[in-house]
């Protein structure tokens, strides 16, 4: 089985720490902990069978994974010429939709244009 090299964009881990200081606002500061222990351990098991999970309906080179014990998802692409994963987005479900979906696509055109 072929490993993949797993990295996140700024922007990703911008989100996770946006998600963390939410967790930390309006729980406590050990959910943010949790929180953030799962979100690495979640983007980890992409480096074995990044293709496992769901490609977005809007976006086929898109894919997300769905983090067990809350309700953030995590968006991602896969460059099977490198074996590289490459997380681009994390929101929180009850964020709008119409704005996450616009800001995957930016995100994305905005990393292969680099």
């Amino acid at each position: 089985m072929q490993q993949y090299s797993v990295s996140l964009t700024d922007d990703a881990e911008n989100d996770i720490a946006e998600l963390m200081a939410f967790y930390d606002e309006l729980v406590d500061k050990e959910s943010a902990e949790k929180f953030f222990a799962e979100a690495m351990e979640t983007i980890a098991k992409l480096e074995y069978l990044p293709h496992a999970n769901a490609e977005l309906p809007s976006m086929p080179e898109a894919r997300k994974i769905q983090m067990q014990n809350h309700k953030v998802a995590i968006i991602y692409i896969v460059d099977d010429n490198i074996f590289e994963v490459v997380a681009v987005r994390a929101y929180h479900q009850m964020q709008n939709p119409e704005e996450y979906q616009k800001s995957i696509r930016e995100r994305i055109d905005k990393m292969r244009s680099a």
